[in-house]
């Protein structure tokens, strides 16, 4: 008697069990399939609801703009020509013309629902204005939106000018009543919104958007599709049950059958009849078959394996292109991001101590600017070797995108780590960069943070922490390794106000609290006020911005040429006005993406018609023009024959104070405040500054001293030569130059 052995886990079953099996599995991923589609469909219902929401917003905001527009055109129209304004000079017809004339005109269309006339004071003509039109108007009345009833009305208000494009010619308002939901009917067409269902939610003025109800329309071509979709599901899912039944009689026919044969085949063996029995199965499954079948799994399996095998080297490949810059080869920021989350789940809760450095090269944007990305792209590559080489063997380091790049060390001493940032700021710095063409020094600022702290918030500061002793690192006479420490968060706060952020932006929008203080400099000769210095500051509430507060909010947002032409348009405005004393002269500062911007050399070209009654000055502060001095000099080169002066502001706190004189077209040279303290000062210092004015003033420049706030100071400063002084001992900033014009002058 054989005896079969017996298999772990489950008993054989008969292929026909397996087939019904099989059937089981296709009808649930069935079931899968049909709600993954009605899962799909139902998503695809919220986004189009989504969509036509978003797309009904869009078209009534287009609607109410044209809408108001519109109307604003009309009744600017109704109210030319004189008749209107001889209503203001004498108002005795007043109510005859302005109902038969005024509101039955043909330029108001139908849904004009009352109209009024007001006096410059905003009085209304008529005692009585008609259907609950202001009676009278605040200064500068605005339109706003009202719902009175069952119907919402648009309150239109217009100046009348006495002449036309001058908003302080100002005689008089004129103001409509429209009924506003009627006007959107009458002008606009609908796709996405029910026109009936628009109603005004709560009154606002015209200035801002209206807040508006509404409902969508129907998509009946949408609700056609969801239909044919729900039949076509049903369809799949009497084909698939179909087709299920028909598999299994199919398989039970062709395999079962076949296989229970050669099952019974091979009992027949072992009991040595194998040869009749095989003799008869041979005519329905050939054996031959079968091994043939066998044969292609094999190669099929060694080719799988050989697939499997490259794919492994694909996968490995794949994963260095997705970690690491393909310009430079070092590590990625996506590389970075999962280091960083690594290093925050094994750090916490041990005694491990971690630094984290910031690199950002210096002026990069402007490097490739003026030289072109391919000089640009040798410079990130040259930095990065550098800063690699430099590194301890393993420590990696991560472009992050630009010219910054960062590192990350684990238990390392902050000393150690310091002298490693050392030598990478000393290996960029030495580095000759002129064979790729850049003319300018290229260097690095450093920001450096370091815990030793074992709490997972500790460590995900790190980051923040040497961002802001970067921005300490990059300010112009800091050194260029900042360690951050807590004190550094007080001056950083400037930039992340957001109340003196706001005061900023709104200042560069609209000009609200934009103010220009001038400050005279004083011909030391004559005791004369020579021309005035104008300085920016921003009225926020009671707090006026200094320069300290502003600078650094415009410098991280790289907003210096849209702030040079806001102040450059108000220094406009009070020439114009007369507010600068003739005679004198003005001087202005621009920044150093200002200096090679045409739009900032074309505003000051218009300028030129002052020139007769002022001297104008533009100054260049010589820490700003660190890239394109070429560009920069044919600028200011420009100016000069135009007849401006240029100076050369705050010299001798900047980077390369001679070079910049002889690179640049200067007429005036301005010693910053720290050179005039060093003159009062017994040291090798006050030779230095003391000879260098000496030599300056023999050249042919005019010097002019910042900074003198006494008699001891004036005349140690006019005994070296300087011809023009500037400081506190000759007034303030102040708002108005002609009280500073007034003022009596130290001689």
């Amino acid at each position: 008697m054989r005896i079969r052995p017996k298999l772990r886990g489950l008993w054989p079953f008969s292929i026909g069990i397996y087939a019904l099996g099989l059937i089981a599995v296709v009808l649930l991923a069935l079931s899968a399939l049909i709600w993954a589609v009605q899962t799909k469909v139902e998503a695809v219902k919220r986004e189009a609801q989504m969509h036509d929401q978003a797309a009904a917003k869009i078209e009534l905001d287009k609607a109410v703009a044209h809408t108001v527009t519109e109307l604003r055109r009309l009744a600017l129209h109704a109210t030319q020509g004189d008749e209107i304004r001889q209503q203001l000079a004498d108002p005795a017809y007043y109510l005859y013309w302005r109902n038969y004339r005024l509101l039955h005109g043909a330029a108001l269309p139908s849904f004009t629902r009352a109209g009024e006339v007001y006096d410059r004071r905003g009085r209304a003509l008529a005692e009585h204005p008609l259907d609950n039109m202001p009676q009278a108007l605040a200064q500068n009345p605005k339109s706003f939106y009202r719902r009175e009833g069952s119907s919402d009305y648009l309150y239109l208000f217009l100046p009348i000018l006495a002449e036309e494009n001058n908003p302080s010619s100002v005689q008089g308002y004129v103001g409509f009543k429209f009924d506003f939901l009627q006007a959107l009917k009458n002008e606009e067409q609908f796709a996405y919104i029910k026109t009936d269902s628009i109603r005004l939610q709560k009154e606002s003025y015209s200035g801002e958007q209206p807040r508006l109800t509404y409902r969508l329309k129907e998509r009946p071509e949408r609700s056609l599709l969801l239909d044919i979709i729900a039949g076509f599901k049903q369809q799949i899912v009497l084909i698939f049950i179909a087709l299920s039944f028909a598999l299994f009689f199919l398989l039970n026919y062709l395999l079962a059958v076949p296989l229970r044969r050669l099952s019974r085949h091979i009992d027949a063996l072992g009991e040595g009849q194998g040869g009749i029995l095989q003799e008869n199965f041979a005519k329905s499954l050939p054996v031959a078959e079968l091994e043939k079948v066998r044969q292609s799994l094999n190669d099929y399996q060694n080719k799988l394996e050989s697939m499997n095998s490259s794919l492994n080297q694909k996968n490995d490949e794949l994963w260095t292109l997705a970690h690491h810059d393909p310009l430079t080869g070092i590590y990625n920021r996506r590389c970075f991001e999962d280091d960083w989350a690594h290093v925050l789940s094994v750090a916490n809760g041990h005694r491990l101590d971690v630094a984290f450095s910031l690199f950002d090269c210096d002026n990069f944007k402007a490097i490739n600017d003026t030289y072109g990305h391919d000089v640009g792209d040798k410079v990130i590559q040259t930095t990065a070797h550098l800063l690699q080489s430099k590194l301890r063997h393993g420590d990696r380091l991560y472009r992050l995108g630009g010219g910054e790049f960062a590192a990350i060390f684990l238990d390392s001493d902050p000393k150690f780590v310091l002298q490693v940032m050392e030598r990478c700021l000393l290996s960029v710095s030495e580095f000759d960069f002129t064979a790729m063409g850049v003319k300018e020094p290229v260097r690095i600022s450093i920001g450096l943070a370091h815990t030793p702290g074992t709490e997972e918030e500790n460590l995900a500061t790190l980051p923040k922490q040497a961002d802001i002793a970067l921005y300490h690192a990059k300010r112009p006479g800091r050194p260029k390794i900042a360690v951050y420490d807590d004190s550094m968060i007080a001056e950083t706060d400037i930039i992340f106000s957001t109340r003196h952020n706001h005061a900023v932006f709104e200042a560069l929008a609209s000009g609200k609290g934009l103010e220009i203080h001038y400050q005279p400099v004083v011909d030391l000769g004559r005791g004369a006020v020579k021309y005035y210095e104008a300085l920016v500051r921003i009225r926020d509430g009671d707090e006026l911005l200094s320069p300290p507060a502003i600078f650094p909010i415009i410098e991280a947002r790289r907003i210096e040429v849209e702030f040079d032409i806001a102040i450059i348009e108000r220094i406009t405005q009070d020439i114009t006005q007369g507010g600068i004393p003739r005679g004198t002269g003005i001087s202005l500062n621009i920044s150093g993406p200002s200096a090679v911007n045409p739009t900032i050399l074309n505003l000051i070209q218009t300028l030129s018609i002052h020139l007769g009654q002022y001297a104008i000055i533009v100054e260049v502060t010589e820490t700003a023009l660190i890239t394109q001095l070429h560009q920069a000099s044919h600028n200011l080169n420009e100016l000069r024959k135009a007849g401006f002066l240029i100076a050369l502001d705050d010299f001798g706190s900047g980077y390369s104070s001679l070079g910049y004189i002889t690179s640049m077209p200067v007429d005036i040279v301005k010693f910053d405040i720290s050179m005039i303290r060093h003159l009062m000062e017994e040291s090798r210092q006050s030779i230095i500054v003391a000879q260098l004015a000496e030599m300056l003033a023999k050249t042919g420049y005019q010097l002019v001293a910042e900074g003198i706030e006494d008699e001891h100071t004036l005349e140690q400063v006019k005994r070296m030569g300087f011809s023009c002084g500037q400081g506190y001992l000759f007034g303030r900033p102040e708002r108005a130059c002609r009280d500073l014009a007034q003022a009596k002058m130290p001689v």
